[in-house]
C-alpha cells in the first residue's frame, strides 16, 4: 500500500542557498533530489536593488511571483508591469524576461521544463509565451465550492474571447486556493501513451497549513514546503486549521488522472467564476 515515504516532501524555508548576482538561489526540486524527469523548481530570493534576468534557452519556464512588491518591475516583450503577489510570466523557447527588485525583495518560484515531443503538443503551436497577474487570470471553483483554483498555464482554459490561456503542452501550472476545510478528491495521476512516465507533480505551499494523505499515512505541511508526488501514487491535500495557498505543477501536460474516493461523480467538476451576477455557469471543458 502506498504511503508518505513514497512522496517527496522538501522544505524550501531551510533548503541550501546559493548566493548568486541576483540574491538567493535555492534548488527545491530536480532529478536527484526528487526524481522528476521533466521538471526543475528553484525559490529564488531577488534582493532589493538587484536584477533578475533570464533567458529561455530552449526550455519552457514560469518564473511565479509569490512575494512581490508594488515598486517592483517584470520587463518582458518591451513592456514592465508591477511585480506584485501573483504575477509573473510564461516564457517558451528562445524568450527572455527581467525582475527587478525595487522598495523590498522579492519572493520566487521559477519552473523549468525542457521542450516536448510532438505527440504531446499536438496540433498546439508551442507559443508565443506571456506575462500574467490575477487580474487577467479567470478564476475556476469546484463542485464542492471548497476550492479555486487560477492557472497561469493550461491548455484547455479559454480566455473570455474564446482563445486558448497556453499555447503549449510542456506544462500546467497555477494557483490553488482552498477555504477552510477544503480538500481534494483522493486521487492519482498516470501517463499516456505520449508521456508513459506520467506528469512531474507538485505543490509548493505559500500560505497556511495543510496536510498530504497518501494510503493511510499523512503529513502537515507548512508554507514553504514543496511536496513532488512521483506518477500513480495517490493523494489528497486538505488544508489545515484554516485557508490554503499553493502553487500546482504538472510536466508536461499529458496524463490520466483518476479520482478514487466518493467525490467520482463531480471530483473533476470545475467552473468558470460567472461574469455576472445573471451569466450562466460555464464548466471548464478539460479536453
Amino acid at each position: 500500500m502506498p504511503t508518505i515515504s513514497d512522496v517527496s516532501i522538501i522544505d524550501s524555508n531551510t533548503a541550501e542557498a546559493k548566493r548568486v548576482e541576483s540574491g538567493l538561489e535555492r534548488t527545491i526540486c530536480n532529478e536527484s533530489l526528487c526524481g522528476s524527469k521533466h521538471l526543475t523548481v528553484y525559490r529564488r530570493t531577488i534582493l532589493k536593488g538587484r536584477q533578475f534576468a533570464i533567458d529561455a534557452g530552449k526550455d519552457y519556464h514560469i518564473v511565479y511571483v509569490m512575494k512581490g512588491s508594488s515598486s517592483g518591475r517584470v520587463h518582458f516583450k518591451n513592456e514592465a508591469h508591477a511585480a506584485e503577489d501573483g504575477a509573473g510570466v510564461l516564457l517558451v523557447p528562445g524568450e527572455s524576461a527581467r525582475f527587478d527588485a525595487a522598495g523590498a525583495d522579492l519572493e520566487l518560484l521559477h519552473t523549468v521544463t525542457p521542450k516536448p515531443p510532438s505527440a504531446v503538443e499536438g496540433e498546439l503551436p508551442g507559443g508565443p509565451g506571456y506575462f500574467f497577474n490575477r487580474k487577467k487570470l479567470r478564476a475556476l471553483s469546484d463542485a464542492s465550492g471548497g476550492r479555486v483554483r487560477r492557472f497561469c498555464a493550461e491548455s484547455s482554459v479559454r480566455l473570455l474571447d474564446g482563445s486558448r490561456l497556453t499555447p503549449t503542452n510542456a506544462i500546467q501550472a497555477g494557483e490553488m486556493h482552498y477555504h477552510e476545510g477544503g480538500a481534494s478528491p483522493y486521487h492519482l495521476h498516470k501517463g499516456t501513451d505520449a508521456n508513459p512516465d506520467g506528469p512531474d507533480h507538485v505543490y509548493m505551499t505559500f500560505k497556511g497549513r495543510g496536510k498530504v494523505d497518501v494510503g493511510e499515512t499523512s503529513q502537515e505541511i507548512q508554507p514553504g514546503t514543496l511536496v513532488y508526488f512521483p506518477s500513480g501514487v495517490p493523494h489528497r491535500l486538505n488544508a489545515h486549521g484554516g485557508p490554503l495557498d499553493y502553487f500546482e505543477i504538472q510536466a508536461w501536460r499529458s496524463f490520466k488522472t483518476t479520482i478514487l474516493s466518493k467525490e467520482a461523480a463531480t471530483g473533476l467538476k470545475w467552473f468558470y467564476e460567472r461574469e455576472g451576477t445573471d451569466a450562466p455557469l460555464v464548466e471548464w471543458n478539460q479536453s
